[in-house]
């Protein structure tokens, strides 16, 4: 993924006058929350809308369900009905931070309860916390003796297999696109290069309507219960066709990617280290094949449950079918801040990385670069989930991209768009997403504008 750095900028007198009205503004709510209590209106909408997420949960539409039970508690946070709610859709939809949060308000509120306790046990294994799961489960034992030990082992056993030793995670998608560049193509085909006027035939920009497969699955396995390494591998696969039958003049009607990586991985509650070698293969067909086989790393710490720390490397040996002067070796290295923030749990990541290639072939398509991005991720009522993003990536050539122009090559590449997501059920979502690119490069070759906008629907397992 790709994001970009905002910088924010306060006035202080603003901000003065802001931070005055903040005891006025506590006074309201509380003011308001009292009148609320009182309201009869309020006691019938609270009560409708519980129905609503009651019968969101029977559908088994777990993420809408959580995502209203938020927004219920703000109205009625000591309603039993609605935490243990909250909490039981946290789990289900894969939020147990907020199951585990959910959980221990229960557990102080009713101490005598085993089963709020055995579900607490739940939500720590689901977080790789066997031992405050043991604590939770013990206490459930102590208040409803018919738990044997044994019955106690055989759960936590049968939980951690659940959560621990094994993780799936895999999602189909489909669907439908437009490309107003699929050639990346200027969009004029005489230009001025160096002192020269230059006829390029078959480089205009080329749109297209198309249609799109893909796929992605991801394994996890650890041998010991209690051993903080596991084994992952992954599998990945896109496939594009486009409508557009003058494509198959240059460029291809058909592309394909593909992916496939295996590694090791070191968790613990507030790091994860993830290391995997991979091999890619990109394909146009009839017109180029593109191979990448290297290694990746991951390092992220878990600064408070809200603050993520990411930094992120790659290292591929790459190579060209028909552009051999191309091959070589190139890399990534980035910086990311991950935040989490508001009841609905939205997210916020900034980041910034350095990237470059080595080409010993040809050294003009050497290259380095810098690119900044940020992306958010708003969870929405009804299921609704937006993403938009931006970034901006400039690369330095060490020459220029033509033999007629006497300038090395220099890009500056904007990206901005949005997704938007529903979720249907848990499995089940539709998306539909726009990507805006604008490139500037010193050579006219290289400049191009492209939109592309795509409607799908997609699986999750």
């Amino acid at each position: 993924m790709k994001y970009s750095i905002h910088t924010f900028t306060a006035d202080l007198p603003k901000a003065c006058c802001r931070l005055a009205l903040v005891p006025l503004f506590f006074l309201l709510l509380a003011s308001s929350a009292v009148a609320a209590e009182d309201s009869p209106g309020l006691r019938t909408a609270v009560g409708s809308a519980k129905a609503d997420a009651a019968a969101l949960m029977q559908q088994g539409k777990f993420a809408s369900a959580y995502e209203m039970y938020m927004r219920l508690l703000r109205e009625a946070p000591d309603d039993d009905e609605i935490n243990l709610n909250l909490a039981r859709s946290s789990m289900h939809s894969g939020r147990y931070n907020q199951a585990v949060m959910a959980y221990e308000r229960l557990t102080e509120k009713y101490p005598g309860e085993p089963v709020l306790f055995s579900e607490l046990a739940q939500a720590y294994m689901a977080l790789q916390d066997r031992q405050s799961a043991e604590r939770a489960m013990a206490r459930a034992r102590e208040l409803n003796p018919n738990i044997s030990k044994a019955d106690n082992d055989r759960l936590l056993d049968a939980l951690e297999k659940r959560y621990d030793q094994w993780q799936i995670h895999g999602r189909v998608r489909s669907g439908l696109l437009y490309d107003s560049n699929a050639t990346f193509g200027p969009s004029s085909t005489t230009m001025d290069i160096g002192v020269w006027k230059v006829d390029v035939p078959d480089a205009e920009a080329k749109g297209t309507f198309g249609a799109y497969l893909g796929a992605n699955l991801d394994l996890g396995w650890k041998a010991e219960r209690d051993t903080p390494w596991w084994i992952v591998a992954d599998a990945q696969g896109l496939a594009r066709g486009n409508a557009n039958p003058s494509l198959d003049d240059v460029h291809s009607r058909t592309s394909e990617w593909g992916r496939a990586a295996i590694g090791v991985r070191h968790m613990t509650p507030t790091t994860m280290f993830d290391l995997r070698l991979k091999s890619e293969v990109f394909d146009y067909q009839w017109y180029q094949n593109v191979s990448a086989s290297g290694a990746e790393a991951t390092w992220l710490w878990a600064v408070t449950p809200a603050w993520h720390l990411i930094t992120r490397g790659t290292l591929d040996a790459r190579a060209y079918s028909r552009d051999g002067d191309r091959n070589g070796a190139y890399w990534t290295l980035g910086q990311y801040v991950r935040r989490y923030f508001g009841e609905s749990n939205h997210e916020i990541m900034l980041g910034v990385s350095y990237l470059g290639g080595n080409t010993p072939e040809k050294a003009d398509y050497c290259y380095s670069g810098l690119e900044g991005s940020a992306r958010v991720v708003f969870k929405l009522p009804k299921g609704f989930e937006l993403s938009p993003f931006v970034s901006f990536e400039k690369d330095w050539y060490n020459g220029p991209a033509t033999a007629l122009e006497t300038t090395n090559r220099q890009d500056q590449k904007w990206r901005t768009g949005a997704t938007l997501t529903w979720h249907i059920t848990d499995a089940w979502s539709v998306e539909t997403s726009y990507q805006y690119t604008h490139n500037n490069s010193e050579s006219p070759l290289y400049r191009y504008d492209q939109s592309l906008v795509s409607l799908g629907v997609a699986w999750s397992f």
